[in-house]
């Protein structure tokens, strides 16, 4: 296995192909060089109808899988108080052999609240031990009873994220849980939940609560072993695998400090546009003491503040869907390795307790086969607890064995794709910063040449408050 990537490798370049300060209408070119035209891909234009038409945008972070469209769209709100949900449309047009869909035919059309992709998340990572399941939304009490417009739209778009990447995944796309989940109808699905509700119960009866128990016990047992003994399992691990480990530990800390400065970023620029309007309203006040050019400068000083405070504010909605967020989808998908991590160490820890259960069972056979007058009985007996613990441990090993073969191939996977995702999310960061920058000071340029046009006037001819060709160079992009 190759060492871990240091965190955040990619290095930004451009190509030379940008360039923000040219000569020109503003925004005139702002959205063919603010990304690359490569970076310009179709996605459907209305994710509120969830229509599968052709539009060009900033791309998403997980564009939809080559074989599969799939949309989370139309969320309505069901319900009141702590008992409120809301519901989504989800849209799905494949032609991946495991769908039923066709391009000929309409796309598949569910509905579906969050409690169900938690389902389907549940049940990949069930049956899927040592697979990196991509991560959902964070739950959210607070965010739950008050079901803001913001947290309902953030929330749709990663579940939307959440399906597709689960579609691209090359071992979880052809998972047949995946299929019922987009496909099935509201009586197959009513009866699928009413299975997966009376399976959970069943790990709450009293048979339950005291195998879940004991197993505990054992796994604590185990530990205490260790720590007494001075081992660790971690002896058995490949060294490399140890140090991709510790690196992914680490690397959680810093993307949720990304995460967190990038949500100050967003926060800020939201306040500039709010600080810009309100200097703009208290120079157009200020500009009523005066009259003639001063007071046409002040109207044109708050006109302009004005139209780049609009602007502002279209920056952080923008910085924040296509930045903070896919941060934030980042250090999900750590916490998702992690389980996988977890779900290792789990079964490294009942292989090696298998074993030394094993191996205690075949001291109390040796001694009972040693001492003399024993009734063949309690032999036989030994014997075939022997046996049967020798069957766990093969068992359990096979289980580890099957863990570590797919996670060889999902950290790789993983580090390859998070390179190329950071590596693509800073660049179009930095091109996308040095296009605003450009904007501004292009906006503030014309607001310089206003003034000086309205200083050139003689008194007599003094533009009217707001008459000053305000709109005509500013073009506010977002």
């Amino acid at each position: 296995m190759a060492s871990p990537p240091p965190p955040y490798e990619s290095v930004i370049q451009d190509s030379g192909e940008h360039h923000f300060f040219s000569a020109g209408p503003l925004g005139a070119s702002s959205q063919d060089n603010s990304l690359p035209a490569s970076s310009q891909v179709p996605i459907p234009t209305n994710t509120t109808t969830g229509s599968f038409t052709t539009g060009t945008v900033s791309p998403p972070r997980t564009s939809m899988p080559a074989d599969y469209e799939i949309l989370v769209t139309d969320p309505v709100k069901q319900g009141e108080g702590v008992g409120a949900f809301v519901a989504y449309k989800v849209r799905t047009r494949s032609t991946a052999p495991s769908f039923t869909g066709t391009p000929t035919r309409p796309p598949s059309e569910v509905t579906r609240r969050f409690r169900d992709f938690s389902w389907l998340q549940q049940k990949l990572q069930e049956r899927n031990k040592g697979i990196i399941v991509p991560a959902l939304p964070e739950k959210s009490a607070v965010q739950k009873f008050q079901m803001s417009t913001e947290f309902i739209e953030q929330r749709r778009r990663a579940l939307q994220v959440f399906l597709n990447k689960v579609a691209s995944h090359p071992v979880l796309r052809d998972a047949k849980e995946l299929t019922t989940f987009l496909a099935a109808s509201d009586e197959e699905w009513t009866l699928e939940m009413a299975r997966w509700q009376a399976e959970s119960s069943a790990t709450k009866t009293p048979t339950g609560a005291v195998s879940g128990a004991l197993q505990w016990f054992k796994s604590l047992q185990h530990s205490a072993q260790n720590m007494v003994s001075g081992r660790s399992d971690d002896v058995l691990e490949d060294a490399e695998y140890i140090k991709v480990r510790d690196y992914i530990t680490s690397l959680e800390g810093h993307l949720v400090e990304a995460h967190r400065q990038a949500g100050r970023l967003v926060r800020k620029e939201a306040e500039l546009a709010g600080a810009l309007a309100e200097f703009g309203n208290a120079a157009e006040q200020l500009g009523k003491y005066d009259d003639g050019p001063v007071r046409a400068a002040f109207d044109v000083l708050c006109a302009r503040a004005g139209q780049i405070s609009v602007a502002s504010r279209q920056r952080a909605d923008v910085m924040a869907a296509t930045f903070e967020a896919p941060l934030k989808e980042f250090s999900r998908t750590i916490r998702c390795v992690q389980v996988a991590v977890a779900d290792r160490a789990t079964a490294l820890g009942a292989y090696v307790q298998a074993k030394g259960d094993l191996d205690g069972k075949k001291v109390k056979l040796a001694k009972l086969r040693g001492t003399p007058g024993l009734k063949d009985e309690k032999i036989v007996e030994a014997e075939r607890e022997v046996s049967d613990a020798d069957t766990k441990v093969r068992n359990a090993k096979m289980a580890y064995d099957t863990i570590v073969s797919r996670m060889t191939e999902e950290l790789n996977r993983f580090q390859k794709e998070r390179a190329a995702e950071m590596g693509s999310l800073l660049k179009e960061f930095a091109l996308t910063q040095a296009q605003y920058a450009a904007d501004n000071a292009r906006a503030w340029g014309a607001l310089l040449q206003d003034i000086q046009q309205q200083q050139a006037q003689q008194p007599g001819q003094a533009v009217a408050a707001g008459a000053a060709p305000v709109g005509t160079t500013l073009q506010a992009t977002s």
